[in-house]
């Protein structure tokens, strides 16, 4: 596991480059990292192991990523071989950048970006999971969608746009991928939706989820996963030791086929898990056993409220992402 911490970042295509150093420096190869103008474009993989990552700007707004299967160097990431099918947005970032603090733990990036606006954070984070089972595939990419203004500005509900790391959206807007191949469902070069959604056709993505929601998502229909994480989070599910919340690790499901709703588990994220920040502030650390964790807010650590244009807000809910 690594850590590094980078102050005042000016702009987006600045935290490409932090970031794609980071990466070299634990394990990831770098095929390629051009600047254009204020545009970066960066491609990452780790030999043998993941799929290609490539992470890009094209406006000071968001830092965007795809995973592709194949790689040519002279093509944009939406033209990539074998390409997953949207672009992914951690959005609306608002820099410079007071500070950045970048994670790495196994084959996962976990990027936590500080806006300049007080206490309030974007993340992006991909890499390959802890994989359950010998499947082809495992490499995800996924950023918080956040508008800074709108109906749905300050809360996480589930008919709303806004999304956090996967997390709940029905849409595809903002939602992450996972590669999950299955030879036993004819499933090849396979991307998932990380969305928590599962509706009654996987057509020709298919649909992940984790759990990970909150209590305004209240939507208990047999297509959703009912948010179970979120639930157990917003109940501030204290343990006895400390009286501070359980840190809960992210476990990818994916919906196999046929007319129920049948889940498969494909792995879990290194070093990420969810957590409860009311008795936490935003980047304390906590120490158990011989591991340290950072935490974040989602979002921000401000109540959600469903009022047009309120503050973008997360509420309690966080991250707590292992430092050492």
């Amino acid at each position: 596991m690594a850590y590094a911490e980078f102050t005042n970042v000016p702009n987006v295509q600045t935290l490409i480059d932090l970031v794609v150093q980071f990466a070299q420096v634990n394990g990831w190869i770098v095929d390629r990292n051009n600047l254009v103008g204020a545009n970066r474009t960066a491609t990452l993989r780790i030999p043998g192991v993941s799929d290609y990552v490539h992470l890009f700007n094209t406006d000071q707004l968001s830092l965007k990523s795809r995973i592709s299967i194949g790689y040519d160097g002279n093509a944009t990431p939406s033209a990539q071989p074998l390409v997953s099918p949207r672009d992914i947005l951690t959005y609306e970032l608002v820099g410079p950048f007071p500070r950045l603090k970048l994670f790495a733990n196994g084959n996962a990036i976990h990027v936590a970006i500080a806006l300049a606006v007080a206490g309030e954070y974007r993340h992006h984070t991909f890499g390959v999971l802890e994989k359950a089972g010998a499947y082809t595939g495992g490499t995800y990419v996924d950023g918080t969608y956040w508008a800074r203004t709108g109906s749905y500005s300050g809360v996480l509900i589930a008919n709303g746009s806004n999304v956090v790391l996967f997390g709940h959206n029905p849409n595809t807007t903002g939602c992450g991928h996972v590669r999950a191949d299955s030879a036993e469902d004819g499933r090849t070069n396979s991307y998932n939706q990380i969305c928590n959604y599962y509706g009654n056709a996987l057509g020709a993505e298919g649909q992940a989820g984790s759990g990970v929601g909150s209590l305004y998502q209240s939507n208990t229909s047999a297509t959703y996963d009912s948010m179970w994480l979120g639930y157990a989070l917003g109940g501030c599910d204290e343990n006895t030791f400390s009286g501070r919340s359980v840190l809960h690790p992210i476990q990818l499901s994916i919906r196999r086929p046929g007319t129920g709703v049948y889940l498969s588990p494909i792995g879990r994220v290194s070093g990420l898990r969810a957590c409860y920040l009311e008795k936490l502030e935003p980047e304390q650390e906590i120490t158990i056993g011989e591991d340290t964790w950072m935490v974040f807010p989602w979002l921000r650590k401000l109540a959600m409220s469903s009022v047009t244009n309120a503050p973008p807000a997360s509420g309690n809910y966080g991250w707590a992402v292992k430092k050492s």
